[in-house]
């Protein structure tokens, strides 16, 4: 699927066709019926005209090349009567009827279609983008593109082709009109194209505010977004109000451009049907004092062109309304560009089996031309638990992310199992790793749901359920609650304790069978009391799975089989608690520092 386009006709329907494929042609297809029995239809009045002008043949032929309407139905050996005549328009306007029922059905599928593939799309690009370059992604663009902007997307689609069935119809009683009276028609067209150049300012300017409402839809959520995650902070500190500021101000801008569309649309709508009258009388006046036009011939064209004169009022409606949509194309195709050239390669690769020894040698790390890591070399064997320790910009979270695959390095190879991590499926690999940061990750949803991530409650799911939850010391809490597995945690588990809220996190990674546990800075936030709990939750697990603990307090990593002290972006030491109390002097002044016992 390729969401690009170029700005023009064709380049819209080369958009839709990347989305919808086949389907498209037959819509267009079942569209053009719908206009073509509509016209067919109409022009079975011609008949009816000719009883009314009398019946005769000077009559008819005063219709222009039209009589052959009325031969064609003679030649079938159906009399031109008023009972046969109202019989076949019945006949032609409920298979019209039927068309358009299939025509909407379609329209339905095809809506269906079209968001599902683009939104999907959109989000295995997004789950397929470097860590590194999803850090300079703003995620109000993102939210604003997946639902805001889809729905005006969609309404570009539909739009597009109303517009281009209100231009067959249109055609369709333009052609009638020319085979009735051909100066009228001519001058008719002529007058309409003038009128054109009119409209095709109003659609320009209609274009760039459409352009400028989906940027500053993007700029709104971003802002939007933020201000919930710190409401906490903008109310306590009174900032909110300030805040909010910036909020008004995006608003405004905003309205500023949608009322200058809006403006667009009144002016489209209220001259369209004035300046084609206008046209139209301009136009018979000539034809009757400078080309003594035939009655007959000019009431047929009138009938015709009134007829068009509706559908061309839904056309340019159809298409105002698709150039009022046209910035979240832009805004799209943007976003699907970017999240394109962020892809990392996820087919490439073997499998791991098992993560069994960590190897890192002669590591180094660069972001944005700035040194995080440099010259790490170091060895983590299964099944044994190593820590992190250092001040703040140390390098060890990063240290685990080069670990998990998150970062790769700038310099240096990780190993696993003696194969490199770029030679392997970086998938599968993942699927073996249990990470919990400080920030506990829980979903509006029910406790099952959190541990289980949403698998079906089969009974062997049921029972691995409750196997992690006594694994991270869950079971008896679940427990005592009224719905137990049930009970639905609130947004970010704001119903529950955030000691609660890391055991839930850590009987997740239990439940999906990992290999590797990582815990970032999981009991910073919490206080001694809990801190403790989580720490025995974490030395039950010893020996069973491989665990990388990142910590400031060392009360958390004492029973650790290595420690690692990083300073200034390097391992500066290394061993055991007891080694590492013996032989470093920076790790006796942290332990001072923290009043260690």
């Amino acid at each position: 699927m390729q969401l690009k386009f170029k700005n023009n006709f064709l380049g819209y329907f080369h958009f839709y066709y990347s989305v919808i494929g086949n389907k498209l042609y037959r819509f267009i297809f079942i569209n053009m019926l719908v206009g073509l029995l509509d016209g067919i239809g109409l022009s079975m009045f011609i008949p009816l005209l000719s009883i009314a002008f009398g019946g005769k043949n000077d009559n008819s032929q005063s219709l222009g090349k039209l009589h052959y309407f009325i031969d064609a139905l003679q030649k079938t050996g159906i009399s031109v009567t008023v009972s046969s005549v109202l019989v076949l328009l019945i006949v032609l306007f409920s298979l019209k009827g039927l068309m358009r029922y299939f025509q909407m059905q379609y329209m339905a599928q095809m809506r269906f279609s079209f968001i599902t593939k683009i939104r999907s799309e959109l989000l295995n690009m997004l789950g397929n983008v470097k860590y590194r370059d999803f850090l300079q992604l703003d995620s109000g663009t993102i939210q604003n593109s997946l639902l805001s902007e889809m729905t005006r997307l969609y309404g570009t689609m539909s739009n597009y082709f109303w517009t281009i069935q209100y231009a067959v119809m249109v055609l369709t009683y333009i052609v009638l009109a020319f085979l009735a009276n051909y100066r009228f028609a001519f001058l008719v067209i002529v007058g309409a194209a003038l009128s054109n150049i009119l409209y095709k300012k109003i659609f320009s300017n209609t274009q760039k505010a459409s352009i400028k409402v989906s940027q500053k839809g993007n700029q709104f959520n971003s802002f939007l977004v933020q201000a919930i995650n710190h409401f906490r902070y903008l109310k306590a500190t009174d900032y909110f109000r300030k805040y909010a500021a910036r909020l008004n101000e995006v608003i405004k801008e905003t309205e500023d451009m949608n009322l200058k569309i809006g403006r667009y649309q009144a002016l489209s709508e209220g001259t369209k049907e004035p300046i084609a009258v206008a046209i139209i009388c301009i136009v018979v006046y000539i034809q009757f004092y400078f080309f003594k036009g035939n009655m007959n011939s000019v009431f047929v064209s009138l009938l015709l062109f009134y007829r068009s004169l509706t559908q061309l009022s839904q056309l340019q409606s159809s298409r105002q309304s698709f150039i009022q949509n046209i910035g979240s194309m832009y805004a799209i195709s943007n976003m699907a560009e970017s999240l394109q050239a962020m892809q990392e390669d996820t087919t490439i690769g073997k499998p791991v089996a098992n993560i069994g020894t960590i190897r890192l040698e002669n590591v180094s790390l660069t972001y944005d031309s700035a040194p995080v890591l440099e010259n790490i070399s170091m060895k983590v064997e299964k099944n044994t638990t190593i820590a992190f320790i250092g001040e703040s910009g140390s390098g060890k979270t990063s240290l685990a992310h080069l670990m998990i695959g998150l970062f790769p390095p700038t310099k240096g190879n990780v190993f696993i199992d003696n194969q490199n991590l770029q030679n392997i499926n970086i998938h599968a690999y993942r699927n073996k790793i249990g990470y919990i940061s400080q920030d506990a990750v829980i979903f509006n949803d029910t406790i099952f749901n959190n541990v289980t991530f949403f698998d079906t409650p089969l009974e062997a799911n049921i029972q691995r359920f409750w196997k992690a939850l006594q694994l991270a010391s869950l079971s008896d809490f679940v427990q005592s609650l009224p719905l137990q597995e049930h009970t639905v945690l609130g947004d970010n588990g704001m119903l529950i304790s955030g000691g609660q809220k890391q055991r839930i996190s850590i009987a997740r990674e239990l439940y999906k069978e990992c290999e590797l546990l990582i815990l970032d800075e999981a009991t910073s936030a919490l206080d001694s009391e809990t801190e403790n709990i989580i720490r025995e939750n974490i030395e039950q697990l010893q020996g069973k799975y491989t665990i990388i603990v990142i910590a400031h307090r060392l009360s958390t990593v004492k029973k650790a089989d290595t420690i690692y002290l990083l300073k200034n972006k390097k391992i500066t030491a290394s061993g055991s608690f007891e080694e590492l109390l013996t032989a470093s002097d920076e790790f006796k002044k942290i332990i001072n520092a923290q009043a260690f016992q």
